[in-house]
């Protein structure tokens, strides 16, 4: 049996419990509250050990994966009938590029720098190669590196662009009629809203040992993907969620409609979340997905309905999120606190909303800034946007 198997037959049997406790009488005495209490934390902290084994897991999959493609790649030759790729995406260029990264610029002769100039960016550092021929990119690796630390990405849509571009959103959907024989149609239009993604820099620098450099033995890619990925998934998971537009992505929490404000100003009640469920429409609501903090989930998780027990459904399915109404929970640290005006709980279909990449990340090796150090500070540089098309689409509860 699998490690996360039998913690979630743990965590299955300790909700088991706690609710056997809460049946076996009308008024919990202390000791049993804190019986309760126990427990429920018990089940919270193997919950989050499930989610990072599980994290952990995908993560082995995806370097076997990427690792045995590589090593295929190696082993197949490009024959003299195959068009050879050019430019950021030649074989030149990415063994140009990484002996940049190890050695510095002056360790390039005439004809790496040449190639090197395919891949110029505009702050003077280079574009990241190609794995290898046809492969994906370094920023590729980076970004997936990203997605299992926050859940956030596995639920928005994800495109890669080249540069600024509008996106025109329906606004207003024109209604049909009924109409009398011979008489004229009623003319209702289609209104629609531009949402422009342009793409807002995010940068990393990160100090490097230039043994650790000239090292031949250090997978540099595996490397920097892992340093830049730690960094920029706390950053961007922050803007995705909670950013405000300014030289950032515009948050989630910031384009969601209201659907429903508290009494309270640090607690709901299941009544309250019930409303903010329906007052979304039912298209959406069918691929609704719950979205708050480890705090919120807690208060949340200890509401009862009555004599039918929590309204929390404890997921038993690996790899399945427990649910809420029928409807998965996403846990997000970044999400707003349960205080007065804030918006803590959101509920609705994360799909519309839009993360947009640039097609490249830059890569910029600073020599002289950390030299008295004896290190090397290698700069990254990514541009990405964020925005909710649709307002309706994800709606929150306001906190009175």
């Amino acid at each position: 049996m699998s490690q996360s198997k039998e913690m979630r037959e743990q965590r299955c049997k300790l909700i088991a419990d706690a609710r056997k406790i809460m049946d076996s009488a009308e008024v919990l005495d202390a000791e049993q509250r804190s019986q309760v209490d126990a427990m429920l934390n018990d089940s919270d902290t193997l919950k989050k050990d499930i989610d990072r084994i599980e994290a952990i897991e995908k993560e082995e999959r995806a370097l076997k994966a990427s690792a045995g493609k590589t090593a295929e790649l190696e082993v197949a030759k490009t024959s003299e009938t195959e068009t050879r790729a050019t430019g950021v995406k030649s074989k030149e260029y990415r063994d140009a590029f990484w002996k940049y990264m190890r050695e510095g610029k002056t360790a390039l002769n005439n004809a790496e720098l040449r190639v090197m100039v395919e891949g110029t960016g505009t702050a003077g550092g280079f574009t990241a190669p190609m794995f290898d021929d046809g492969q994906a990119q370094l920023q590729d690796m980076i970004i997936e590196k990203m997605s299992p630390a926050h859940n956030f990405l596995s639920y928005a849509t994800q495109m890669t662009i080249g540069g600024e571009i509008t996106v025109p959103v329906v606004n207003a959907q024109g209604d049909a009629t009924w109409t009398a024989e011979n008489a004229d149609a009623t003319l209702a239009d289609t209104t629609f809203t531009q949402l422009k993604f342009q793409p807002q820099k995010a940068t990393r620098i990160c100090q490097v040992s230039r043994e650790l450099l000239s090292d031949s033995y250090v997978d540099m890619q595996s490397f920097l993907a892992g340093v830049y990925a730690k960094s920029f998934d706390v950053l961007l998971n922050s803007a995705f969620v909670n950013g405000d537009g300014s030289s950032k992505p515009e948050g989630v929490t910031d384009g969601a409609d209201t659907g429903t404000t508290a009494s309270s100003a640090t607690a709901v009640t299941w009544s309250e979340l019930q409303t903010l469920f329906y007052s979304l429409k039912e298209s959406y609501r069918a691929n609704g997905t719950w979205l708050f903090n480890s705090t919120t989930a807690s208060a949340i998780r200890n509401l009862t309905i009555g004599d039918a027990g929590y309204i929390w459904q404890p997921s038993g399915a690996v790899g399945q999120p427990d649910t809420l109404m029928g409807r998965p929970v996403a846990i997000n640290d970044d999400c707003e606190a349960m205080t007065s005006g804030l918006k803590p709980i959101l509920f609705g279909d994360l799909s519309y909303y839009w993360v947009t990449w640039r097609e490249y990340m830059d890569f910029q090796r600073l020599d002289e800034l950390y030299a008295l150090a004896g290190n090397v500070g290698l700069k990254a540089e990514l541009r990405v946007d964020g925005k909710l098309t649709s307002s309706e689409a994800v709606k929150c509860l306001v906190m009175g």
